[in-house]
């Protein structure tokens, strides 16, 4: 039997405590909560590294702290009011935000305000470390491949430029599909729940090396029409929606 931990008994003893009316009441109190720190929450698709992660999460704490008006808001706000690096930035015309969260933070209630905002999750049966997670790992994997592919990215929409200047500036959309389909692969070959749609590819267009596609290439085994190219592509665009964007924006970068 697992041992629980003191958190952990406390937000079972109120679920428990909290039947009928009450917990329905607490669940729309906790519901209107998130909702009304969606915002928040989707800044995570703004995010280009662990650290801004780390905010958007933090200030989403912050919000839903403040939105379920709980007892351990109250210290932490009079400490964001009276930090002066918060004043400072909004007299400066700054983004308040980021300068907000470091401030909470520091505060001195700053760990007991968040206890109680996952104590309240879970009383409602709210998983918020696990819905965080997904968003997080999903973003950074995302960022991770951009990265990896980017060179060859770039070399690809150079490609398809010099090739343009020659008829007259216009880029065809069969070249520009075709210099996609190579960047989305050589995405799914980093992401890893795409890896194994990558290697199936592989084997079908006869790759020896994920991030340089292009060598050894053959047009003919690049069919979009494949299957297993089907399997990629949809890999590859959920890979893109956890990470809170899209292919068409990722490849217009």
């Amino acid at each position: 039997m697992v041992a629980l931990s003191g958190d952990e008994l406390r937000a079972e003893a109120a679920m428990a405590a909290l039947v009928g009316d009450a917990l329905e009441e607490a669940e729309i109190e906790f519901t209107n909560a998130f909702n009304e720190n969606r915002h928040v929450l989707a800044g995570f698709a703004k995010c280009e590294k662990a650290l801004d992660l780390a905010c958007v999460r933090d200030g989403f704490h912050l919000g839903m702290a403040r939105a379920l008006n709980l007892e351990s808001y109250t210290p932490v706000e009079t400490h964001i009011i009276q930090d002066f690096s918060v004043a400072a930035a909004g007299a400066a015309g700054l983004d308040v935000f980021p300068v907000s969260v470091a401030a909470a933070r520091r505060a001195p209630g700053w760990k007991a305000m968040v206890r109680e905002v996952m104590q309240k999750a879970a009383i409602v049966g709210s998983d918020l470390d696990g819905i965080w997670k997904k968003l997080a790992v999903g973003r950074l994997e995302w960022l991770a491949a951009t990265s990896a592919t980017h060179q060859l990215k770039t070399t690809l929409r150079d490609s398809l430029k010099a090739d343009a200047d020659k008829d007259g500036g216009e880029v065809f959309d069969k070249d520009s599909n075709d210099a996609k389909m190579v960047w989305i692969y050589a995405m799914a070959s980093q992401l890893p729940p795409c890896k194994e749609a990558a290697k199936t590819w592989e084997s079908v267009a006869k790759i020896s090396s994920p991030l340089q596609p292009l060598e050894g290439f053959t047009e003919e085994l690049w069919d979009a029409r494949r299957p297993e190219w089907a399997d990629l592509d949809l890999a590859v665009q959920e890979a893109a929606e956890r990470a809170g964007t899209s292919l068409d924006e990722a490849w217009a970068l």
